[in-house]
């Protein structure tokens, strides 16, 4: 008897942060609820990195090797045309057909990977972390080469053909519905989780963590990739507007350059900020959570969200958040909150968070705040679940 089959299709390498750790997150809970369901699992990744890293979190994974043929299909697939032609000649992706091959029914993409629009038979769950590109156009990010239009025909084709749409928000349901005609019933609201690595509490191993990265505690902190849209430079701009005032901090910024950094390191000479910022680069998961403990705060710059993965990994180590205002949805009263194009703003927030009844009332709103999304995840996959049961049945009601 044929056992239904969930193909987790990881794409992502490590150093994208958040988005990487978030589909760990998912991907556990699917190796975990489907033994319990009779339903098997295989994850299948496109980077050979990625292996390793599972089989040390206990998951087995394939390498899946994407060829000529199969990027091809994916560029002609931009091209409404070409449906007709894959139609009359029944083409399939190379992917796709290895994934048939492995017995796979459905494939659950932890991302809003391109390769959805790859499928011409398997049906497909896929995520939906935001439609940033579509909130702020103005970015070059998500406008140079044709970004802005290929990333609309992959939400579009996504959120209107996948059997089940797993998003972190349910503002974000409402856009889709909106936006893409999604239908409502389709989604399921799995708010992010804090990474299981920044959890883990070692006074000794956090203290050689800071000395490897030549830091004291005290200090701000924000992980983000550089990208014009994670907003560095609204931070700097509030410490120079403290440092006039006699009020001087430190930044400490880890992640990877997406092509802002030069442009961010300019900022910082120009502003004579140089003995204040210190830029880590992309640092080690397992690092991360020393580097929250040191912290006296969070700033979260970012103009994309509406949620982040970051203000939660605060929230449960303690670490007090400030936030921008637009996200507030996500924050509730766990952070304080700012304008992200007032640097006035920020320097107003970052000067709040240093009373002692401040930082008291976050620690606890937080943990508050924590709680409320775990009910939110809980509830979000036992919709993914009930989701998943019924696809089985319709797949294999001979089972039954």
């Amino acid at each position: 008897m044929k056992r239904y089959h969930v193909g987790i299709f990881l794409e992502l390498p490590l150093d994208v942060g958040g988005g990487f750790q978030q589909s760990l997150t998912e991907i556990i809970w699917m190796r975990d609820w489907a033994r319990t369901a009779d339903i098997d699992v295989t994850v299948f990744t496109t980077l050979p990195d990625n292996v390793a890293i599972l089989a040390g979190l206990g998951i087995d994974s394939v390498c899946l090797k994407l060829g000529w043929l199969d990027r091809l299909i994916l560029f002609l697939k931009y091209l409404g045309p070409f449906d007709l032609l894959q139609y009359t000649m029944r083409i399939r992706a190379p992917f796709e057909r290895k994934l048939i091959r492995a017995g796979v029914d459905i494939v659950y993409f932890t991302t809003t990977s391109n390769w959805n629009l790859a499928l011409y038979q398997l049906p497909f769950i896929i995520t939906i972390f935001d439609g940033c590109f579509r909130d702020s156009p103005e970015f070059d990010e998500v406008r140079a080469f044709a970004q802005f239009e290929r990333r609309d025909t992959v939400w579009r084709n996504g959120v209107i053909k996948a059997s089940v749409v797993v998003t972190n928000a349910d503002e974000l349901i409402d856009m889709l519905c909106r936006r893409y005609a999604m239908e409502r019933d389709h989604a399921v609201c799995i708010p992010f989780s804090p990474s299981p690595y920044v959890s883990r509490s070692d006074a000794a191993g956090d203290s050689a963590i800071l000395r490897k990265h030549g830091i004291e505690p005290g200090y701000l902190f924000y992980p983000a990739q550089f990208w014009p849209h994670k907003n560095h430079a609204t931070i700097l701009l509030a410490m120079r507007l403290l440092r006039d005032q006699g009020v001087k901090h430190r930044l400490v910024l880890c992640g990877s350059d997406r092509g802002a950094r030069a442009g961010f390191e300019a900022l910082v000479m120009q502003h004579g900020l140089s003995d204040c910022v210190q830029i880590l680069g992309f640092v080690p998961s397992v690092e991360l959570g020393a580097l929250y403990r040191g912290a006296s705060a969070l700033v979260m710059a970012t103009y994309f969200g509406p949620t982040n993965l970051p203000p939660l990994e605060a929230w449960e180590i303690g670490t007090p958040v400030i936030y921008p205002e637009a996200f507030q949805a996500q924050a509730g009263d766990a952070a304080i909150l700012f304008d992200y194009d007032d640097p006035a703003s920020l320097a107003r927030a970052i000067s709040k968070v240093g009373s002692a009844d401040e930082r008291a009332r976050l620690a606890i709103a937080g943990k508050q705040r924590l709680a409320h999304f775990a009910e939110r995840i809980d509830e979000g996959h036992r919709q993914l679940a009930r989701h998943l049961m019924r696809l089985r049945y319709r797949r294999y009601p001979q089972n039954y």
